[in-house]
């Protein structure tokens, strides 16, 4: 349901994060929300669509029906290289478009879980959650905190709003594409700064104490931006169209269907 137009574009996104003990590892779960003026007939193809994922977020490659492997280059230009030079894998799960898709997110020898959940709303736009599941050592969640897992997706749904004006009806103008040279000015660093501080209030409602936390909130500042690697290897606008195949993402027959 959309709102009157005068959110930011940090408010324009909720955020959740639980934290379960395992031990010497702790799960995480990272939940971001978002209303988005489109529905979810319409914001499907974008994100389960070769065509559609390049218009926006970069080169996807391999086998998108459920059951099958696929992979995103770090590519020039491609949002995922925003966050670092490592290339994802990964399995499609579950599909059951256009409301519910679940991948394995496989990067830097680690397998997450992923899933994005479309649900409409009575106004024709979409209610868009995206839950990301980790297991990880416990001294490195408490050293660098949830949010240097969480940036990733918080620009990964700017840079969808961008393209398709899906906060019109919340934010108070269009957001900017992120881009290597967006994250170098003032934008982005005004919105790296808000993202630190609201995945901070998030680890101490979940349990990490406030040294942690604070850690963790510098940890997310350094992650992206001009002083990190992965943005100086990314200085221009994101690229559209390299590396496409032509394999929608389609459901799989189900048995009697």
């Amino acid at each position: 349901m959309t709102t009157l137009r005068s959110q930011t574009v940090t408010d324009a996104v909720r955020r959740a994060l639980e934290i379960d003990d395992l031990g010497e590892q702790l799960r995480l779960r990272l939940s971001l929300s978002t209303a988005v003026d489109l529905a979810p007939a319409r914001l499907w193809p974008l994100l389960t669509t070769p065509d559609g994922l390049a218009s926006w977020y970069g080169p996807v490659q391999g086998e998108l029906g459920e059951g099958g492997r696929f992979s995103l280059p770090a590519a020039e230009g491609s949002l995922l290289a925003l966050t670092g030079p490592e290339p994802v894998e990964g399995s499609v799960l579950e599909v059951e478009g256009p409301h519910r898709l679940v991948l394995s997110w496989e990067r830097g020898g680690r397998t997450d879980l992923l899933t994005l959940l479309l649900d409409p709303e009575d106004d024709g736009t979409t209610s868009l959650v995206l839950t990301h599941t980790l297991v990880r050592e416990r001294a490195d969640v408490e050293e660098r905190g949830p949010g240097v897992w969480a940036v990733g997706w918080e620009l990964m749904l700017l840079a969808l709003a961008a393209e398709t004006d899906g906060w019109r009806s919340t934010c108070r103008s269009r957001p900017d594409r992120p881009t290597g040279t967006w994250l170098a000015g003032e934008g982005g660093g005004d919105a790296l700064e808000a993202w630190a501080v609201r995945w901070a209030a998030e680890a101490l409602a979940a349990g990490l104490d406030e040294e942690q936390v604070r850690r963790g909130e510098e940890a997310t500042r350094a992650s992206v931006g001009p002083g990190s690697p992965a943005a100086h290897a990314v200085p221009g606008p994101p690229v559209a169209g390299a590396g496409r195949t032509a394999l929608p993402l389609t459901a799989a027959r189900r048995p009697g269907a």
